[in-house]
């Protein structure tokens, strides 16, 4: 049964377990009988430019990253011609371009620069509502559609390289692109590999998660990693076939995991990171080790050595990566649901008070901090 989407961020702030409940239809997307909230889009850093997508639904670009006083270059719309609508994913930026998906079924290339449109898909009309972000790999971007849809367009034109590879039911995640293949998870349950040269099914997942997947996945030493709403990880090998599973979690697999030296780290809606052995699966720590703290959706960043994550708490955390151990948190009183970049010596948060937060990975202080709102 479909719920008004206030649930769904009742369920998250809670950190309560429901695999019914505000989900998104073949079509529907958040569309669970109101409207969406605001976008929760991770910062992305290039040229020492920060791209990042506000509450507003616009595209914005921060200059002066390294000062301490960032000021915005540009957003894209100007504020005098409307908005992109809600804005979950994280902006990609690759050959001078960022590329940019709104949630109303819109995905737009602009001039890294000076903030020019280039091309939007499609050009006319729209795709399904997107929740996940792009992804450029070899010229072509791709991107996932809560229409059920894999597309894949020219980087530099926006028209389509092959036609919709379709799955089973609404996709959420961002896609991953290893050696010529595409991994996208599904609300179907399943992981699919689709080749990047044609769009055809080289695999998908023999088994059914149990869950759907909204989680990105990440390729590491031969392996592919991602989490379910089941509250299972999985580890799979590149041909499909199962490496291991982590069945420890309370709660739902949303963010993307990363990799450090041998070790996987993800966080759970049901308040915990989790660091696992990339081999094995077994569990090295899990913080906190007694209790929870909020829901953590967005994806940790390995920062001047310290695993750095952001929770529904309104709370930052920084953890020694061999033990879990914290080195320091930092309280910005409103959740955190995007992911978390890692720059030189700083991480960039997104926070949900419209606010960019640079901050410094030895003790968490403020480098500077920026509002996106209007």
């Amino acid at each position: 049964m479909k719920k008004k989407l206030s649930l769904l961020f009742i369920l998250l702030s809670a950190g309560v377990l429901l695999a019914v409940g505000c989900l998104p239809g073949a079509m529907g997307g958040f569309g669970c009988g109101g409207a969406p909230p605001s976008g929760w889009s991770g910062p992305a850093v290039a040229n020492d430019t920060l791209y990042v997508g506000s509450m507003t639904g616009r595209l914005i670009a921060l200059e002066d990253i390294l000062s301490p006083r960032a000021r915005m270059n540009w957003q894209y719309p100007p504020g005098d011609e409307g908005d992109l609508g809600y804005i979950y994913g994280t902006p990609c930026f690759a050959d001078g371009v960022v590329y940019v998906a709104a949630y109303k079924g819109k995905v737009y290339a602009i001039d890294g620069e000076n903030g020019w449109r280039m091309w939007s898909y499609p050009e006319d009309g729209t795709i399904g509502a997107i929740v996940g972000g792009p992804v450029v790999s070899d010229g072509v971007l791709y991107i996932g559609s809560s229409d059920g849809n894999l597309y894949a367009v020219n980087a530099a034109t926006g028209r389509e390289v092959w036609p919709p590879f379709e799955t089973g039911e609404d996709i959420w995640a961002t896609p991953a692109v290893h050696n010529g293949v595409v991994y996208i998870g599904s609300f179907d349950q399943k992981l699919y590999a689709v080749s990047a040269e044609n769009g055809v099914e080289v695999w998908s997942s023999p088994f059914g998660t149990g869950g759907s997947i909204a989680s990105a996945p990440l390729v590491y030493n031969d392996t592919l990693y991602f989490g379910s709403f089941d509250r299972t990880f999985y580890a799979l090998n590149l041909d499909g076939t199962q490496k291991w599973t982590f069945e420890e979690a309370g709660n739902w697999f949303w963010g993307e995991p990363v990799a450090y030296d041998g070790t996987i780290i993800v966080g759970s809606l049901d308040g915990r990171v989790y660091a696992l052995d990339a081999e094995t699966g077994q569990r090295k720590w899990h913080y906190p080790a007694e209790g929870q703290v909020g829901p953590v959706r967005g994806r940790p960043a390995v920062a001047g050595g310290l695993v750095v994550f952001g929770s529904e708490d309104g709370t930052v955390y920084a953890l020694d990566p061999a033990t879990g151990g914290k080195v320091w948190q930092r309280d910005l009183e409103n959740p955190v649901r995007a992911s978390i970049f890692a720059g030189e010596d700083v991480v960039y948060v997104h926070a949900s008070n419209q606010k960019v937060y640079a901050l410094e990975t030895e003790f968490g202080g403020t480098v500077w901090s920026f509002n996106t709102g209007d």
